[in-house]
């Protein structure tokens, strides 16, 4: 019910726990240049060489003849140490042009605590640069994943308590409204008072919870509608099919309801928890035990007897059943291609498809009243997966309606996580201990801090951008933005594997490619921004369930009333506190929230080798999603058509291919597993494409202004070196085992480590730059490019 998004995001989700029983609120709370050493000569190679561990004499050599010098020899000699006189005055000069300025300093010190020089770059270049910053920055006891990302959002994270937590009084509602949510959720003695004896009154309110209190169960009275119903009103939580209002992808102009298939306690989307029970077996155990303690729990909120056999019985029959629905769930890395999902009916059609749900009843609790018009006129509807819905249906009419009643409430316990006090949040880390590796409970501030930012997205960006945002960055970020999308431009229209047809498309889709940069600008006016929040009443006195509800059944009501409104393709959103950064198919817009316009990734005082490693690889990643794998079945407007020839379309997707099946070649050491190259195929190709971009964006910004100063205390490193370490700093980070093994089965991203190596790999500009030997781990003989 709330709006699905199909965003292409530059990182992965944030949060440790993919369980969604765990889950604080319903899952559906929810993209050949030439060398700068144009000439070698012997310092070129000293220094180079001193990066590899060699020494100046193991790379160069000279012969003679019976001991004589021959007249070439001399000769060659003379050049050779004109040349040698030349390269000493560039270094001299080098090393006289360095530059002291605050941002400077800021890239020294980061670049100087992060660089591990005892590795020889063209062998990983990501432990050379990341090497001291991993041994540095060990991963907190409450983390699962630490990164330079994670800094960034930590730093948001605590300016955004400090907001909370201030005395002062905002114009906004909304605003005012954050802050009573931040206190509410830091009262741990009032949360724990209460615990969940309120989520079981509103149960007992719908009806039997056979796993609660067997006794008044009744078979005859159950119904799939009713139940979907109330799990689903207020709260949003579904089971077995997702539906929400999602724009219409072969006419943009337009909303409406999709259906989908639903997703699995245990890994999302994924089932390899459930299928590999010889492999996962552990994480099961762990998800069966955290499941059974919760109940018990429970049962001792409401002062009802404990029978642990049957818990544990039930329990059991819980993960069959999410085991069978495993079964049948179409795979992530299988749901790539758009058209065959687009299945447009009415919705009288999924009547016919799942009758076991009275959907025109579903909908008339569901939405509101505001729509009943809309719902009324059997309104055109979209069906990802005709064949899952089938099968699903035959899973429900053979599974006792015992089990799925006590399936959906206990997925209804999911979306109230964070409201039933501390007891529920030990069991819930004991679980995340074995399931994630993480050893402790975050401090009660940053898991509030958290929950309350992402809320609101408009009263929390409007609050960060009037006190923290600098819009000097949003100019600045804008003129490379327009930089990279001509460079973008240039490659496409230089490539010699498209037709001229297709290449004047991906031409128009480029130049039609909307950029968003940092906030919309209605954020900023209170009246606006609480207009935009009209029909949500937050008051001072309401307790932090109370406030939840009323916040989560707005936004299905907010969700629902854009059916009956057009589609905006301008909207920014985003929220702009997110670190993060988009990229929209079906509005083709690439969007930059607020908070990722900050160091590591940009400053506007750093040099503009990091600027272009860091934020310009960023916009080229997200460029560069319009004509992945996935955005390029969009054309330039949004809308899902095949504007590719055929011949071209065959070209490019053995190009993909190359990359999936290098990317599926790599075996991720510690954890069993490979890189799921058809998962991650299109932030591989932005990830690839990206780099390149930004390197040839840079290349013409030294053409233009010439050589930058180089970083004190540094100076070894020359400007297009600076730009991949700029490139790789921005990756620095690691994971406990647990956590890296739930990245690669369920995120659409590469692990952070091959997002450098391998991309940069791909680059023969690397190797040029950092003199890497021919058939070495970063110069490979074998490369793989789309764009």
């Amino acid at each position: 019910m709330s709006k699905h998004l199909r965003y292409h995001a530059l990182h992965g989700t944030t949060t440790d726990s993919m369980v969604r029983f765990l889950h604080e609120k319903s899952r559906r709370t929810m993209r050949c240049s030439t060398n700068f050493w144009s000439e070698e000569d012997p310092l070129d190679y000293f220094a180079r060489d001193r990066k590899n561990g060699n020494t100046a004499g193991s790379r160069s050599s000279h012969s003679t003849i019976n001991g004589t010098t021959s007249e070439q020899e001399i000769m060659l000699w003379y050049v050779l140490l004109v040349q040698f006189g030349h390269a000493l005055s560039r270094v001299l000069t080098y090393e006289t042009e360095v530059s002291e300025s605050p941002g400077y300093k800021v890239a020294s010190e980061m670049l100087t605590n992060s660089i591990n020089s005892s590795v020889d770059p063209c062998v990983d270049f990501f432990e050379f640069t990341c090497g001291k910053w991993k041994a540095k920055n060990p991963i907190p006891d409450h983390k699962t994943r630490y990164s330079q990302l994670s800094i960034v959002r930590d730093k948001v994270q605590a300016e955004m308590r400090e907001i909370f937590e201030s005395k002062e009084v905002f114009p906004s509602k909304s605003a005012t409204a954050l802050k009573a949510m931040y206190r509410r959720c830091m009262d741990k003695d009032a949360l724990n008072k209460i615990g969940a004896k309120k989520m079981i009154e509103r149960i007992r309110n719908f009806g039997e919870w056979p796993m609660l209190e067997e006794n008044k169960w009744r078979a005859e009275h159950f119904d799939l509608t009713t139940l979907l119903v109330n799990i689903g009103a207020v709260r949003g939580v579904d089971i077995f099919i997702s539906n929400y209002v999602t724009i219409d992808s072969r006419n943009v102009s337009r909303r409406l309801i999709e259906f989908d298939q639903g997703i699995l306690g245990l890994g999302g989307s994924t089932r390899d928890y459930y299928l590999d029970r010889e492999k996962f077996g552990e994480k099961i155990a762990a998800y069966r035990n955290f499941l059974i303690s919760k109940v018990k729990l429970l049962h001792e909120d409401v002062s009802l007897p404990v029978n642990e056999k049957k818990i544990a019985s039930d329990v059991d029959e819980i993960i069959e059943l999410e085991t069978e629905l495993a079964k049948i769930l179409v795979a992530k890395e299988d749901r790539r291609n758009y058209t065959e999902m687009y299945n447009l009916r009415r919705l009288s059609d999924m009547q016919a498809l799942m009758p076991l749900v009275d959907w025109d009843r579903y909908f008339h609790f569901i939405a509101p009243f505001s729509i009943n018009s809309y719902l009324a006129s059997d309104p055109q509807i979209l069906i990802t997966e005709i064949d899952y819905m089938k099968r699903v249906t035959d899973l429900i009419n053979s599974t006792d309606p015992r089990i799925i009643t006590n399936y959906a409430y206990l997925s209804y316990t999911s979306s109230w996580g964070g409201e039933l006090g501390e007891r529920y949040e030990d069991i819930a880390q004991e679980f995340s201990r074995v399931m994630y590796g993480q050893k402790m409970k975050a401090p009660r501030w940053k898991d509030c801090t958290t929950a309350t930012m992402s809320r609101l997205k408009y009263a929390t960006g409007s609050l960060y951008v009037q006190k923290l945002f600098n819009e000097v960055s949003k100019n600045a970020t804008l003129e490379m933005i327009n930089d990279l999308r001509d460079t973008f431009y240039n490659m496409m229209a230089e490539s010699d594997w498209m037709d001229e047809t297709t290449k004047a498309r991906a031409l128009e889709k480029a130049d039609l490619m909307l950029r968003q940069i940092g906030y919309p600008d209605f954020i900023l006016d209170n009246e606006k921004l609480d207009d935009h929040y009209s029909g949500l009443s937050i008051e001072e006195s309401d307790s932090y369930s109370e406030m939840m509800e009323k916040l989560s059944r707005w936004g299905i009501v907010f969700s629902f009333e854009r059916l009956m409104k057009p589609v905006d393709r301008n909207e920014f959103d985003i929220n702009p506190a997110v670190v993060n950064a988009f990229y929209s198919p079906t509005s083709n817009s690439i969007k930059f929230p607020a908070a990722i316009l900050q160091a590591p990734f940009f400053h506007q005082t750093f040099p503009r080798a990091l600027n272009y490693g860091g934020i310009g690889a960023v916009i080229g990643h997200e460029i560069t999603h319009g004509f992945d794998d996935a955005g390029r079945q969009f054309d330039a407007v949004g809308n899902l058509r095949d504007w590719w020839t055929s011949d071209v379309k065959k070209k490019f997707e053995k190009r993909a291919q190359c990359i999936i099946d290098q990317y599926s070649g790599i075996e991720v050491p510690g954890t069993g597993l490979h890189v799921n190259g058809k998962l991650t195929q299109g932030e591989n190709i932005a990830d690839n494409g990206g780099v390149k971009q930004a390197f040839k964006a840079y290349r013409k910004y030294l053409k233009k202004f010439g050589e930058e100063k180089r970083i004190k205390g540094l100076e070894e490193y020359d400007n297009e070196q600076m730009f991949f370490l700029g490139y790789a700093m921005i990756w620095c980070g690691h994971s406990t085992t647990d956590s890296l093994i739930n990245l690669i089965l369920t995120d659409n991203h590469a692990p952070v480590k091959y997002r450098v190596n391998q991309v940069l790999a791909n680059q023969p500009e690397f190797a040029a730059a950092f003199n890497c030997s021919a058939g070495t781990p970063m110069n490979p003989t074998k490369r793989c490019a789309v764009w």
